[in-house]
């Protein structure tokens, strides 16, 4: 999942010379919208497992996990940008991406471990052990109770990706070299290695996965995005989505995450690509609370997985013959509000305050001749 709010949200000028920054509003909303796509599925599940079998799982939502991959290259090529073939830009690029994703996935570990510790009995599909309590805090592949590579906290499992990402982004920024063609070489290798796996392949091999791939797709639509003029961006998502509906009309396709089908791989380029191409139709034009909640999506998709299924539980004691779409509803609404809440009250001044050492420490004496 991309975690990073970076997007400059709006025109800034400097006393010497305007410089202005492109804003990616439609970005931002495209976020949560993925998010939301996300918690969708979840709660349909918790509903069908905890309070009602009737409730059928809708799977195909889990495509917003690709979109956020997508969404990730984009970003992460729109905001280091400046960083590129800069000296010392590697270290600027991974502390502020170490304090963005951080703190707030270390925050929702803890919560998931110290429920496992309190309240056993209302944490299903996890286990502890030594490994995974430190490979969850540290981003590192690992192997859950049902065999699946998750880290104590499911959702996170995204973010190991993310950080394999991060980190070789990192290094091209390290090495100065064309960073997408850098990306593209390392990505490709695992994409071919992943072609070969087998499922006795162990925790430590789930970099070799398609999934990386999006990752440099999102990287190849910003360079796209800043190359072309909006109606040839916008001509272009045309053509592929009309490509995608004869296909679609002709062939059967399963849309589902994960498997990294043409289905999955074409719906999800296409969304992030007419987003793209729509922003300066859309930007100063769209509604206040949907910016918000792209801000606070991040923290939406960590802790619904730890609000979300409270609702299914408690309904099961008190009001069980409620209609499980109600229940799917109540859960989408009290994630919303939660993560509202834990955006505004503790990810915003945390990721500031950091934000803030990090650049009083860098003007330090010490830190300028370390």
């Amino acid at each position: 999942m991309s975690a990073g709010n970076d997007l400059p949200m709006n025109t800034r000028k400097s006393s010497n010379k305007s410089a202005s920054k492109q804003t990616y509003e439609g970005i931002q909303v495209l976020r949560v919208v993925a998010a939301l796509l996300v918690v969708i599925t979840h709660t349909t599940f918790y509903t069908h497992e905890r309070l009602s079998a009737d409730m059928p799982i809708w799977r195909t939502g889990a495509m917003g996990v690709d979109i956020f991959f997508i969404i990730s290259g984009f970003v992460m090529m729109a905001t280091a940008g400046s960083l590129i073939n800069t000296a010392g830009g590697w270290k600027i690029f991974a502390s502020k991406r170490l304090i963005r994703i951080a703190p707030m996935y270390w925050l929702a570990t803890s919560v998931k471990l110290i429920s496992m510790l309190i309240i056993p009995s209302m944490v299903l599909h996890a286990e502890l052990s030594p490994w995974t309590i430190i490979s969850s805090y540290a981003f590192l592949p690992s192997t859950n109770i049902e065999g699946r590579f998750e880290p104590l906290l499911g959702v996170g499992w995204t973010l190991i990706f993310e950080m394999f990402f991060y980190a070789v982004f990192t290094v091209g920024l390290f090495l100065r070299v064309n960073v997408i063609a850098f990306t593209a070489m390392v990505m490709g290798t695992c994409f071919i290695i992943s072609l070969f796996r087998t499922p006795e392949w162990n925790a430590a091999t789930m970099y070799f996965s398609p999934i990386v791939l999006y990752f440099l797709i999102g990287m190849i639509l910003f360079k796209l995005s800043k190359q072309l003029r909006p109606s040839a961006m916008i001509a272009i998502a045309l053509i592929g989505i009309a490509i995608s509906a004869i296909a679609f009309a002709t062939l059967e396709f399963d849309v589902k995450s994960g498997a990294a089908n043409f289905a999955t791989v074409a719906v999800s380029c296409l969304i992030v690509l007419v987003t793209i191409a729509i922003e300066p139709f859309v930007k100063g034009r769209l509604p206040a609370a949907l910016l918000f909640f792209g801000e606070a999506s991040y923290v939406l998709y960590l802790f619904h997985p730890l609000i979300a299924p409270i609702v299914p539980e408690v309904l099961r004691r008190t009001y069980p013959a409620i209609p499980p779409g109600a229940c799917v509803a109540i859960c989408v609404a009290v994630s919303l509000i939660a993560a509202a809440i834990i955006h505004v009250a503790i990810e915003k001044p945390v990721t500031a305050r950091l934000r803030n050492l990090k650049i009083h420490n860098s003007s330090s004496p010490q830190a300028a001749t370390s």
